[in-house]
């Protein structure tokens, strides 16, 4: 029996999952979130971490060893359901106006993509008042240490030589919770738009011109630039607004990092469709297909050491 345009929905749908499928791994590929989070699957709705104190430095083996048990610390992060949907017209389909549904599907995967940056940025500004395991705000001045004083990961300068070269030096000399110091290195620089092209200046930059000034004789000089090769430089669209001018330091080497993302193992990312095959109302009452996206997943905080937040 010949095919008829009524029967192109259902034998569509395995093709637009294909394409799905594809369009979201490359966007995967290309994007930043699990550059800069801890990517955790779980199979639980609710996940207690309660491991996010430091693991004990090495001493010399001289008696007998002294394993230390998991932090009193913990974090609890509990999965939130994301989704995106799209409305199809089945003339659209009868049309043959087939490249233009595969490009909107291609565009869903591109949405869940950004929309994992999006919340993974929103973690690091609202780090400013969040609360971190150790019972502070996460970008704080004042962490505390358990043999007394405290230490900051938190700054309100803006972005320039001076003010990125005291938070790298700040971040490599702060101790875990025994007091050893934890060996951060940072390596990466997240900035918004507006701070796009001083971050690129300042990181990437092999040298830097000293102008002259009005009270300063001295010709133009070119030194070298002692942050050239250091930090990768992160710029995304979701610092805008009222967060324009916050500045980030991560050190994203380390298997915890400053923000953990957590999904769901057992519930991986879902492309799905209501066309005629499924039975859609919407099919029949109104002449349209639908075609969406659904997730599981969210952010929480790992370990702020691993941080610095300029908070503008």
């Amino acid at each position: 029996m010949p095919l008829s345009k009524s029967d192109i929905p259902d034998l569509l749908v395995p093709g637009l999952r294909a394409e799905f499928e594809l369009a979201y791994r490359s966007e995967l590929d290309a994007g930043f979130a699990d550059r800069i989070a801890t990517v955790i699957q779980t199979t639980m709705p609710i996940q207690k971490y309660a491991w996010l104190g430091a693991t004990p430095p090495m001493r010399e083996f001289v008696d007998e060893r002294r394993p230390a048990g998991m932090a009193a610390y913990a974090m609890t992060i509990e999965d939130k359901v994301f989704e995106s949907s799209i409305a199809v017209d089945r003339r659209a389909i009868e049309d043959d106006q087939l490249d233009l549904i595969r490009l909107r599907v291609r565009d869903l995967a591109t949405r869940v993509v950004n929309h994992r940056q999006q919340i993974v940025v929103e973690a690091l500004v609202g780090g400013a008042t969040a609360g971190g395991y150790d019972g502070v705000s996460f970008f704080n001045t004042a962490h505390p240490l358990p043999g007394g004083g405290t230490v900051s990961n938190r700054g309100s300068t803006a972005l320039a030589s001076a003010s990125l070269a005291e938070a790298l030096s700040g971040m490599m000399t702060i101790p875990d919770d025994t007091g050893t110091p934890l060996g951060i290195l940072p390596d990466t620089l997240v900035v918004g738009p507006k701070l796009a092209w001083t971050a690129i200046e300042l990181a990437e930059s092999p040298v830097v011109v000293y102008q002259a000034n009005v009270s300063d004789s001295a010709g133009p000089t070119n030194y070298l630039n002692p942050f050239h090769g250091k930090l990768r430089v992160v710029v995304t669209p979701f610092l805008s607004g009222t967060s324009d001018d916050y500045w980030f330091l991560l050190d994203t080497k380390r298997p915890i990092r400053g923000v953990i993302l957590q999904e769901r193992k057992d519930v991986p990312v879902e492309f799905s469709a209501l066309e005629a095959g499924s039975g859609s109302d919407s099919a029949w009452m109104r002449d349209r297909y639908h075609y969406g996206v659904r997730a599981r997943y969210n952010v929480g905080y790992g370990l702020w050491q691993t941080a610095f937040g300029a908070i503008v």
